[in-house]
């Protein structure tokens, strides 16, 4: 997230968003030391392994005083691959975690193919051998897997709204530092070089106020309780929780930083309220919580939905799948392959970067194919692919290949060509504003009227969205709505549907973009 700084008049509007939130709401302040560090107890690696859906994983038995986060390391894993049954933050000793064997990976300097699908065989290096395995007893639990199913236990039940709807919202506002901010003229012509935390989240405050601006134009009733949360302090949330009121609310919204968050979406689930999580796109936050309700579109919707428009716009073309063996890589790749496998329908090549020598003669051989780049590496780095893969696909002098990502290229590099994107029928995740919706212009035209300018982010949408469905949908169906939510509505600025794939909710909508005319416009998905 970027702080907002330069734009006129902004240190005004921070300053009546104060004013709006000392009549308006109730906030506190709060400055306390950030959680204890993790114990630093050795821990030994298992050559123990098991096969769970055809995924091998070490099985590890924590100790007292390891941490998923120490245990990952051992392994040589990320902490987010790591599969346990409870609350990462409350291991206990005697519980299990699974962790991805290095070798599921190992494939990652060659070409490969989907076997149901594939027309020609691809070179493969084998990979590096297993350690010695030993079968665990029958009874041992199974952990999670990507391949999600509803949950089976009962929905948690909770009360039915009053006519006053109650929000908390947790974010940081540094309400405490606002004296630093300057007025004076010459601060105010040199304020593009200097930055407040007062502004890096502020729009989202002011997206928020809109939406419950025009509900209550309609006649809808909120009560909203804002409690700054300055600091990624899980201490300082626990004080939310205890002396600010947090939990007495039909559901919180928490924009804040990963430890802060999780502390709150622990609280909540203990208090028996919905939590919501507006920013995050990582899926294990619903995976043991019901009252997660998370906005972001998980990954794994984002890649069904790209490759449900492959398959509808060129349903014979090879998909070619760009990636750098990176870590973070690592979990989309294998969801990618999971649900390539389960489909059966696309032929597909896994293509490491480090062989892009081949890249142009490979494509050449199948023309007219789909090229979905994961490839995620340091800017500086990203910055050279880009530029070097933009160059190499548009010199393709027939069969021109249709380039999809998951992060909106415009958005990211100021200096991309658009030509090269338009001729690649460039398709990715829009993050900016369609000028080309009406929903779009009239948010914007409102948004100006209210604070004088436009906003410069995806915050201040998507805290209208989130909003305006979540207060319409429990006005709409009470407190069932979060055992059958609304569709999306009409007014939303991006589309928004919740379901359960996991025990929590998320948001199982998102929308697919082409460029056209140099111009972004919605992609057709079934």
């Amino acid at each position: 997230m970027t702080q907002h700084t330069s734009r006129n008049g902004k240190w005004r509007l921070i300053l009546l968003a104060c004013a709006s939130l000392i009549f308006n709401s109730q906030f506190s302040i709060f400055n306390s030391a950030r959680a204890q560090a993790p114990g630093t107890t050795p821990v030994k690696v298992s050559y123990e392994t098991q096969i769970i859906n055809g995924r091998r994983y070490y099985v590890h038995i924590v100790e007292k005083g390891q941490t998923v986060y120490s245990i990952s390391k051992a392994y040589k894993v990320q902490s987010y691959d790591a599969v346990t049954h409870k609350d990462i933050h409350f291991l206990h000793p005697g519980d299990t975690v699974w962790l991805p064997h290095r070798g599921q990976f190992g494939a990652q300097t060659e070409e490969y193919e989907n076997p149901n699908v594939a027309t020609q065989a691809q070179s493969a290096t084998t990979p590096p051998p297993p350690p010695p395995t030993s079968q665990p007893p029958t009874s041992t639990p199974q952990p999670p897997t990507s391949n999600l199913q509803p949950p089976t236990s009962p929905l948690p039940s909770v009360p039915k709204p009053g006519p006053t709807l109650r929000i908390s919202l947790l974010m940081p506002l540094h309400l405490g530092q606002i004296d630093e901010i300057s007025t004076s003229k010459f601060d105010i012509e040199q304020r593009g070089k200097k930055s407040y935390r007062q502004f890096e989240f502020i729009e989202f405050y002011e997206g928020l106020r809109l939406a419950l601006d025009q509900l209550a134009d309609r006649g809808v009733s909120v009560d909203l309780n804002v409690i700054d949360i300055p600091n990624n302090s899980a201490d300082e949330v626990r004080q939310a929780f205890a002396s600010r009121g947090a939990a007495q609310a039909d559901f919180i919204v928490a924009l804040l930083f990963r430890d802060a968050f999780d502390q709150a979406a622990a609280l909540a689930r203990d208090s028996g309220v919905y939590i919501v999580n507006p920013m995050a796109p990582r899926s294990e936050l619903c995976a043991d919580n019901p009252y997660m309700v998370k906005i972001q579109p998980s990954v794994a919707s984002q890649l069904a939905a790209m490759l449900d428009n492959m398959r509808l716009e060129r349903p014979d073309a090879h998909l070619y799948i760009l990636h750098g063996g990176s870590g973070s890589e690592k979990p989309i790749v294998a969801e990618l392959r999971r649900q390539l496998t389960e489909r059966g329908d696309i032929k597909y090549t896994l293509f490491n970067w480090n062989q892009s020598a081949k890249l142009s003669s490979t494509l050449k051989a199948t023309p007219g194919c789909h090229v979905l780049s994961l490839y995620d590496h340091k800017s500086d780095q990203m910055r050279i692919y880009v530029s070097n893969l933009l160059n190499r696909l548009s010199a393709l002098k027939s069969g021109t290949p249709v380039l999809y990502t998951l992060n909106d290229w415009t958005q990211e590099y100021a200096d991309i060509d658009f030509a090269q994107l338009q001729l690649l029928n460039y398709h990715t995740f829009y993050t900016s504003w369609d000028m080309t919706n009406a929903v779009h212009v009239e948010f914007l035209k409102a948004y100006r009227q209210r604070y004088g300018t436009e906003p410069t982010s995806t915050l201040a949408a998507t805290a209208y969205d989130l909003t305006t469905y979540l207060v319409e949908g429990l006005r709409r169906r009470s407190n069932a709505f979060w055992e059958q939510p609304i569709p999306t509505l009409p007014s939303l600025l991006h589309p928004l549907h919740l379901s359960r794939p996991q025990a929590g909710l998320e948001n199982d909508h998102p929308q697919l973009y082409r460029m056209e005319s140099l111009h972004f416009i919605p992609a057709s998905m079934e």
